[in-house]
Order: C-alpha cells, then sequence, then structure tokens
C-alpha cells in the first residue's frame, strides 16, 4: 500500500470502530465537522460560520468523543508516514546501491576521502571522537507509556501490511488484529489520571534503551568501522565513541521531587537494565559457541579463566556435563550467573549505606573474557553476535547510560553558605557577590582542604541543604560501589560565574568525589551567554580549576541553553548569541589548551533548539565540533525519533554523519570564513529582533495577561505529563519565572507559534532597506549554513502557524482593546516576517524547499483545526464557570486535554 491508501485503511477501521463504541450518530457528525473543515481550508466563508455552530452546538460528552476521535485519527497518520519514510529510505538505498545513501556515515567518510582528507587527519578525528546523547523528562510528551506502547503494536503490522502482499485469510487477520487494537486505544484514557513519579519517567526513558538503543548503537558502530575499512583500511575505529546519558532521576533543577533517594533507585534500574540484557545475551552466546575443543583448542588463558571459576556452579555443571568438549558454552554461561548474582545484590539501600561494599561483578569480568573467546575462535565466528554482544558492552557497560547530575547554582550556593554558617567559617557566604564568593572559596580550598571536622554525616541544618549534601555524600558512594563510570558531569544551571563552579568542587572535595568529575557550567539568558567567554578566561586562570581539570584530562564541557535564552531574547538573537558564545568559548579554551566540548541544550521545537539535527550540527561556527558533540533528546522527540528503529538508525547516521563533516571543514567553504559585513548585518539584525521582542513580551502593559488567557497555559500547567513543576517558584505566575517549555507549549497549542519567529520580521525588513540590503540577505542565505539554517526553521515555524486560528484564542481575552491591540502586533510581525523570508529564499509560498512537508502541513490542517475550535470552545466555557472545582469544569478540562494531545500530534510539536 502506499501512503494515501494506507492513511484511507487506517482511518476507515477507525471510523468503524467509533460506530461501534459510540453510535453511527456520532460517527456522522465528526465526519460533518471535518468536511466543514476541509471547505473552510478551501475558502469557504459559509463552513468558517457552519464549523463553529456545529461545534458550539455540542455538549461535553459529545465534544470528548468528537476530539478523541481527531487525536486518534492523528496518531493513525503518524504512524502511516513513518512506515511511508522508512519504505523510501530503504527503496532509495537499494536504488543507490553500492554508493552510500546521503547524509549517512559511509557517505560521510566517503566525502571526506573524495575532498583529499589524509589519514592523519582522520586518525585525529578518531582519536577525539565523543558523540552523546543525553535522554531528558522535560515534560514535552504529552501521551502516557501506555498510549506510545500500544500505537507502536499497531505499527508492526501496519509495517508488516506496507512490506508484504498477504493472502486474503492474513489480510482478514491483519484487519481483526488493528481493529482490536484500536478498538483498545479508543477505550484507552489518554491522559494521565496522576503525575508520574520521577522513577515512572526513569522507566519511560529506560524502554527507549531496551528496545531501541540497544540494538541501534552497535549498528551505527558496524556501519563507521565499515566505512573506514573501504576508504582508511590502516586506522582503527575507537573503541567507545557514540554512548548514552540521562538527566532523568538526576535533574534536580527546579523539581523537589528529585531526591538523593530517587538518585540512588534511578543508578539501580540503570544498572539493572544493563545486567539484564547482559545476562540475556550471555544465555544466547551459550546456545550459539557449540564449538568442539577438539576444533578449536581453548586457549591457555581461557582455561586458566575457567578453572578459576571452579568448582562450578550446579547448573554450570551440568552444561558441562551435557555439551562434553563444548567448552565455550561454559564461559557465557558463568557470567550469566554471575551476573544474575550481582542483579540480586544491587539494592538502593546499599548506595546510602556507610559500611564498605563493592559491587560483585565490574565491567572488566565480563568484558576480558569474551574477548579471550573471539581472539580463540574463527574470526568469522568472532565478527556475528558475539561482536554485537562485545560492542554492547563497550557501548553501554554496566550502567546503561550514565547518569548527569544538575542543579541551580543559587540552591548549590544556599546549601554551602549554611553550612559555612554551621561551622562558624563565614556568616553570608551566599549573599556575596559572585567576586567576593570566589575569593572565599579559594581561601576555603587553602583552609579547609578535606572535610571539615564538624562537618557530619547530616551538617544539621535546614531540609534543602541537608539533601543537597545528601546528593554529594551518594555520588561518593556510588563512585565507590560501583566506579565512576555510572555518572555523567555535574552541570549548574544559571552560571554566573566561576563561583558557581567552584561551589560544586569544594562540596564535591569535602564528600570525596571530586577527582574526575566533570563540573560543566550552563549559560542560558542572553547575558550569560554573553559573559560566557569571560567566565570561562576567569575560572582557568585558578590554579585550583586548573589542577582539578587534570583530573578530568583537560577537558571542559561547556553547556549552552535554548531554551531560555530564546524566552529572554527572542528567536534570532537568541540563536546569534549562542553562535557568538561557541566561537568565543572555543577561543578561549584552545588559548587555554584545553579541549572543550560544547553540550547543546536542544528541545523539540524550533524555539527551543529544534529542527533537523544534522543541519543544526553542520551549522555550528566551524571549529567548535572537532569530533565532541553532546546533545539533549528531550521529552516528544524521544519518542518523535527513537519508537521505530529504521527511523531511529536514520536519525543517529545523520547526526554522526554532520559530526564527522563538520569536525573537517571544507576549505571552500563559505563558513569557515565568515565575511565581515554578515557579522555586521547579524549583529545589528539581532539587536532590532531583541528590543523587537522585548518590547512587546516584557514591555507591554497586559502582556502576561494576553498570553495567558490567548493560550491553553493554565491548563497546561496542570497537565499530568511530568513530574517537573511548571514555573521555578512558587507565587504569581511571571514570565521570567514560567519555564521555557510550557511558555512554548501553550503558544504553539494556539498556532501562534510566537516565540519561533517574533522579531525576525522586524529585524530582516530593518536589513532589506538598507543599501543592497535585499541583495546581501540573499547572499548569507546562500552561502551561509548558520543564516540559512535560522530562516528554514523560521519558515517551517511560520508554516505551521495560523492567525487565523490564532485569533479564535484571541477572542477569549476579557479586556478586548488591549487583546486587539496586541494581536495587531503579532499579525504584522508575522506577515513582515513571511515576506521578508520569502523575499530572501526567492519562494513563492512557504517551505516551497520542501514540498513533501509543505503538503504534508497542509493536509493536516483541515483536521488540526476541528481541535483548535473545541479547545476554544471549552475554555470559553471552562472560564465562565463560577466554580473551577465542579465536576462540570473537570469534565471540561478533560475534553481539553484532549484536545491538547491531538494537537501536538497533528503539528508533531509540544513544546
Amino acid at each position: 500500500m502506499d501512503l494515501s491508501a494506507t492513511i484511507r485503511y487506517l482511518g476507515e477501521i477507525l471510523g468503524r470502530v467509533i460506530s461501534e463504541q459510540e453510535s453511527p450518530e456520532f460517527f456522522g457528525i465528526e465526519e460533518c465537522i471535518r468536511t466543514q473543515a476541509k471547505a473552510r481550508r478551501a475558502g469557504d466563508a459559509a463552513a468558517t460560520n457552519q464549523l463553529a455552530v456545529l461545534i458550539a452546538a455540542l455538549s461535553t460528552d459529545r465534544a470528548r468523543v468528537i476530539a478523541s476521535a481527531f487525536t486518534l485519527y492523528f496518531d493513525l497518520v503518524n504512524l502511516a508516514e513513518e512506515t511511508q519514510r522508512v519504505a523510501a529510505l530503504r527503496e532509495r538505498e537499494r536504488a543507490q546501491y553500492p554508493a552510500p545513501i546521503g547524509e549517512s556515515i559511509a557517505w560521510a567518510i566517503a566525502s571526506l576521502k573524495e575532498r583529499g582528507v589524509s589519514a592523519e587527519e582522520i586518525s585525529r578525528l578518531l582519536n577525539q571522537l565523543r558523540i552523546e546523547l543525553v535522554l531528558t523528562a522535560h515534560p514535552t510528551e504529552a501521551k502516557r507509556r501506555t498510549i506510545l506502547s500500544m500505537l507502536g503494536r499497531i505499527s508492526k503490522i501496519v509495517r508488516v501490511l506496507y512490506d508484504s502482499d498477504p493472502l486474503p485469510r492474513e489480510r482478514a487477520a491483519f484487519d481483526a488484529s488493528l481493529t482490536s487494537e484500536i478498538t483498545a486505544l479508543w477505550l484507552t484514557h489518554r491522559s494521565r489520571t496522576a503525575r508520574p513519579a520521577v522513577t515512572d519517567e526513569v522507566r519511560t526513558g529506560l524502554y527507549f534503551v531496551s528496545s531501541i538503543f540497544w540494538q541501534a548503537l552497535p549498528r551505527i558502530y558496524a556501519e563507521l568501522e565499515s566505512a573506514l575499512a573501504k576508504h582508511y583500511p590502516e586506522l582503527e575505529m575507537p573503541k567507545r565513541w557514540l554512548t548514552l546519558a540521562s538527566w532523568i532521576g538526576g535533574d534536580r533543577d527546579g523539581n523537589p521531587n528529585v531526591t538523593a533517594l530517587v538518585t540512588a533507585e534511578t543508578l539501580r534500574l540503570h544498572r539493572g537494565l544493563a545486567i539484564q540484557h547482559h545476562r540475556g545475551a550471555m544465555q544466547e552466546l551459550s546456545r550459539r559457541l557449540s564449538m568442539n575443543e577438539q576444533r578449536v583448542p581453548l586457549s591457555r588463558e581461557l582455561a586458566a579463566w575457567l578453572d578459576s571459576r571452579r568448582p562450578l556452579p550446579a547448573h554450570v555443571a551440568f552444561l558441562e556435563k551435557r555439551y562434553e568438549g563444548e567448552p565455550y558454552r561454559l564461559v557465557p554461561s558463568l557470567i550469566a550467573s554471575e551476573l544474575e548474582i550481582a542483579s540480586q545484590n544491587d539494592m538502593t539501600a546499599r548506595l546510602l549505606e556507610e559500611t564498605p561494599h563493592t559491587a560483585r561483578i565490574q565491567l572488566a569480568d565480563v568484558a576480558e573474557p569474551l574477548d579471550l573467546i573471539a581472539r580463540a575462535i574463527p574470526e568469522r565466528i568472532a565478527d556475528d553476535e558475539l561482536k554485537t554482544v562485545q560492542r554492547q558492552l563497550e557501548i553501554f557497560g554496566l550502567h546503561a547510560a550514565r547518569l548527569d547530575v544538575r542543579e541551580d547554582s543559587s540552591r548549590l550556593a544556599s546549601a554551602l553558605g549554611e553550612i559555612l554558617r554551621g561551622l562558624n567559617i563565614f556568616p553570608s557566604f551566599e549573599g556575596e557577590s559572585n567576586s567576593a564568593r570566589t575569593r572565599i572559596l579559594l581561601k576555603l580550598f587553602k583552609d579547609y582542604p578535606t572535610r571539615p571536622a564538624g562537618l557530619a554525616k547530616n551538617p544539621g541544618v535546614t531540609a534543602e541543604t541537608a539533601e543537597t549534601w545528601a546528593l554529594f555524600r551518594l555520588l561518593t558512594r556510588a563512585r565507590e560501589v560501583y566506579g565512576r563510570q555510572l555518572f555523567g558531569p555535574f552541570i549548574v544551571s544559571m552560571t554566573r560565574g566561576p563561583a558557581d563552579l567552584l561551589t560544586v568542587l569544594l562540596l564535591a572535595r569535602w564528600a570525596g568525589c571530586d577527582d574526575g568529575l566533570p563540573i560543566v557550567p550552563l549559560f542560558e539568558t542572553i547575558d550569560d551567554l554573553d559573559a560566557a567567554p569571560r567566565v570561562l578566561t576567569d575560572l582557568f586562570r585558578l590554579d585550583v580549576y586548573r589542577a582539578h581539570l587534570e583530573s578530568c584530562r583537560t577537558e571542559q564541557i561547556v553547556m549552552i541553553g535554548y531554551s531560555d535564552s530564546n524566552k529572554d531574547a527572542g528567536y534570532l538573537a537568541a540563536n546569534w548569541a549562542l553562535y557568538r558564545a561557541q566561537e568565543q568559548c572555543a577561543r578561549v579554551c584552545d588559548e587555554n589548551g584545553i579541549k572543550l566540548t560544547l553540550f547543546h541544550g536542544r528541545g523539540g521545537t524550533i524555539a527551543r533548539g529544534g529542527g533537523p539535527a544534522n543541519r543544526a550540527i553542520r551549522a555550528q561556527p566551524p571549529g567548535t565540533v572537532d569530533g565532541r558533540f553532546r546533545m539533549t533528546e528531550q521529552g516528544e522527540m524521544i519518542a518523535a525519533h527513537y519508537s521505530n528503529l529504521d527511523l531511529a538508525h536514520r536519525h543517529l547516521e545523520q547526526m554522526v554523519s554532520a559530526v564527522l563533516l563538520s569536525s573537517i571543514v571544507d576549505p571552500n567553504s563559505a563558513d569557515l570564513n565568515v565575511r565581515d559585513e554578515w557579522r555586521v548585518a547579524m549583529m545589528a539584525m539581532s539587536a532590532t529582533a531583541h528590543d523587537s521582542y522585548r518590547a512587546l513580551v516584557y514591555g507591554t502593559s497586559g502582556f502576561t495577561d494576553f498570553w495567558r488567557a490567548a493560550t491553553p497555559f493554565d491548563e497546561i500547567r496542570h497537565l499530568t505529563i511530568g513530574s517537573r513543576p511548571a514555573a521555578r517558584s512558587g507565587g504569581d505566575i511571571q514570565i521570567t519565572r514560567v519555564r521555557a517549555i510550557p511558555w512554548v507549549f501553550s503558544w504553539m497549542q494556539a498556532r501562534f507559534d510566537l516565540p519561533g519567529w517574533y522579531g525576525l520580521g522586524a529585524a530582516l525588513d530593518h536589513q532589506m532597506v538598507q543599501p543592497n540590503g535585499l541583495k546581501l540577505l540573499r547572499e548569507m542565505y546562500r552561502y551561509w549554513s548558520f543564516f540559512q539554517t535560522l530562516l528554514d526553521n523560521a519558515e517551517m515555524s511560520l508554516l505551521k502557524a495560523d492567525m487565523d486560528i490564532a485569533a479564535l484564542y484571541v477572542d477569549l481575552v476579557p479586556d478586548r482593546e488591549m487583546a486587539q491591540q496586541i494581536f495587531a502586533r503579532i499579525r504584522s510581525e508575522y506577515a513582515g516576517a513571511r515576506d521578508a523570508i520569502l523575499a530572501i529564499t526567492e519562494h513563492a509560498e512557504l517551505f516551497d524547499s520542501d514540498p513533501i512537508i509543505q503538503r504534508s502541513v497542509q493536509l493536516r490542517n483541515p483536521y488540526v483545526d476541528p481541535l483548535n475550535y473545541l479547545q476554544v470552545e471549552m475554555l470559553r466555557r471552562l472560564r465562565a464557570l463560577p466554580d473551577q472545582t465542579s465536576a462540570e469544569a473537570e469534565s471540561l478540562r478533560q475534553v481539553i486535554n484532549v484536545t491538547i494531545n491531538g494537537i501536538a500530534a497533528g503539528l508533531r510539536n509540544t513544546g
């Protein structure tokens, strides 16, 4: 089946399910609404009014059914599109064989070879190649894990139908299975009944590690190895260069639910998953390694390893008798047995104990005997399943994914301040300036190089400080028990100066976990990004920090935040500040002989650094990647990128390909030497965009009230889709305190998508009126990857935005005069941004550069529109109720939650 036929087929099944489970009448109403929505998009003014009348006439219960119908339809459309994309990728690869498919790893290595890049240059790149994906639980995944699992089962059936020509009886069986699954999906509550616990989020993240990454990452390794063997046969691939990390269970910033106990449980779950997978792999190897000892003699080292394990456990001794002469089976069986014992002894409580304890099994205990087997058996056998298992050990270790820890700088300063007061060392540490705190900290390093005698197990201050100190003790304990590999870096949110990092270093030193602990500044606001080079320069001048970097292999990770910088300054100004910060941080690190890894805190939407990851990597400033790249995969983007193994592979290979090519920049590329006049233009446009955005969001009286009334923000912040609160602190809702995710999510739902483009129109217009302004902008778009990606991503935001739908939400604002004044500014800026981009790109319509995506958005709009109409109507009814706690209010909120799910699925974006 092709895409249209698949969508039609799934839609017919959904129609039958609605008729059966609700009534034919409900299905008829849904079809009438769909027809009017399509007519509205076709320009029928009467259909616009009729659609509004139909929606207004719905009871709350009928509104729920209609919203569920359109929402489930988008789930099925998304599955069909993913299946079609996989088929298209396979067909393209087949058609191009033996030439590699574009943006693959083989294509990247071949391109470098064709450019004349020497083996020495590739060797240098391989020696420092380090790519890490970091999974986060940022609350943007609007689907329950139960729903994701159901959709996964439907997807598998659709894939079989797409790839095969089933017999009539097989087709009937598939129809029955799909109808059953879609019926169950229809009858399942789409929203969580309670906010998930942090450990629920941990398990969701590990679901993707288990079901996708465990298979996908070894395949990526194999492809790099194969490409090198073909084009650079003298070089060997590094052992461990593409890995996983996670914030889930370690990100304490603004989330009081992440405690030391939760982090300890997270470590147990990570290790438990790794051991479970490795144990299963050992059992499978035991079944496969049936070589007879007379044909493949044991090496002396392997025989000695087996002898060191005698007497054998009873079940292994039984295998030895049963498979006499096949000793290779025994080695993985013994490892599996030891892994099982280790899993039984891995308890959260052990990490919180003070008594000495060492893990029963370490990575080397598993890896070394497998290496002995690989050297002893024929290469043909060793290069098959055994090699995959060895790679999984190298990639995932016994911890599955490294756990990062993140905490806000003010919380850390407050904790140290209370400890210092309790020890009568200093009365008001946290109240001092950053420079003053730096001087105090340098004195403390000198006067108290180890934990002060008075600092007990519990510092005896507030619960918050006790919890912070418990975290550092846990870091120490976990490293003692399991080794350093369990943890990633310690990230300091809202870094303002060297004192913020030195605070972590001092607490870690007193706790005994500082050696080799990467401490990472996170620069988030525009001011912080501008200050980043100075902060790093001041930090690297400090002997105590330079000495610490020696224990970290003279490497410094620097994290840059895309979300808060956008909320602070708008789309264009934030992107230019991020670009310049990367350039300058790279320069400072190079001048100080320090290897830099930039850690990109990207989200799902354009406003939060989203967009195609491979294009974003290629658009980074030259010299800032250099083989080292770290990036977050947040919220719904984890499911979007990694629910399907084939699409996950494509996303990963595109990302790796981009890192390889960005690390050795083509000397003929304009990106290598950005022209001064381009930079001058960007500086001027950034200032104009910044002022335009700030004037609207922070300088317009009543704007916060407008935003809260014209979007479903209040409903979003009460959604049970994440464990973290929507705002950083209590009290009245203020834009400065609201987290970037619900901020962006709310604008996306109401179809403004304002954070993804506002300010751009004023900036581009300002430049276009300059002499040769349009010509210059066209040159920048054609030859500068950064500027091209900037405009292309904004073009996507403008394509998904819809001012006519946004106008429906504006009608919800009580102050009509204020609402119209603000909306007029927004609408004017939208038109200016759209017209300017079309002039620069020389497109007739938005996204002419990608007709497939353009067509997809156009086809989806008539199905998203009814959900927006429903959402507006339910918001109007809810806000008119005198009792917001009534049963009727709760019923309306349930419908709104369904529309939020549906709009997110239709637009393929949340926050």
